[in-house]
């Protein structure tokens, strides 16, 4: 028991700071995440082989199972100075180590990654469920009306993906 030390902590450091980086983080997150989440099951649904759908949701819904101890030993052994995948990679082609681990600049586009490649999978599950309750018949009458499939999913697709994104949405700013 350490009592108020991490208060003191806290106190001494720049809050601020803390406080803009954490909103910051969360805003990326949440944003950024929704947005491909949507992509990736506007994606998913244009598939056509049924395998191949089975095998990218698979894929793409595993991460979220993952725990972030095993994320974590993830990016240890591919960022890890003397022996991490990239490094290694980086060497075998003549470049020089990167040290990932002491250089501020390279986490917070590692943080946004990661986060949102664990997540991404979950959402794309409910985004992909929501497309396949839309009305067939929609996307039959734009055909007619001669629509491609891009202005089938602009016009069609997207908007009435529109309320389960913004319940989505509601969910990740709680």
């Amino acid at each position: 028991f350490v009592g108020m030390k991490n208060f003191e902590f806290l106190l001494k450091g720049d809050l601020f700071l803390l406080t803009r980086n954490t909103v910051l983080y969360n805003v990326v997150f949440i944003l950024l995440g929704n947005v491909l989440q949507v992509f990736f099951a506007v994606l998913v649904s244009q598939v056509s082989r049924k395998w191949f759908k089975k095998v990218s949701q698979t894929l793409m819904f595993m991460p979220y199972f993952v725990s972030y101890v095993l994320l974590r030993v993830l990016v240890y052994n591919l960022f890890e100075y003397d022996y991490g995948l990239i490094n290694h990679i980086v060497t075998s082609f003549g470049g020089k180590k990167i040290d990932f681990y002491n250089t501020p600049a390279y986490w917070p586009f590692l943080i946004v990654l990661f986060n949102i490649w664990k997540g991404i999978g979950y959402g794309m599950v409910v985004y992909l469920a929501s497309i396949m309750g839309i009305d067939g018949e929609l996307y039959e009458a734009s055909k007619v009306d001669g629509a491609n499939v891009f202005q089938q999913i602009r016009y069609v697709t997207l908007p009435l993906l529109k309320p389960t994104f913004i319940i989505l949405l509601l969910y990740s700013l709680g």
